[in-house]
């Protein structure tokens, strides 16, 4: 069971954003950071994961 977070996440810095796009897309990067970078860039765009 997953639990809910009480505060609020913070906004990315462009530059998390940018490196975490970068990373999601790596075909050399270990598959789980690949992932984790594709789930946190879904969650902050808002979309459902």
């Amino acid at each position: 069971m997953s639990r809910r977070k009480t505060g609020p996440l913070r906004e990315l810095t462009e530059a998390e954003r940018r490196k975490l796009a970068q990373l999601s897309r790596s075909q050399s990067a270990p598959a789980a950071e690949v992932t984790r970078a594709k789930i946190l860039l879904a969650v902050a765009s808002g979309d459902d994961c």
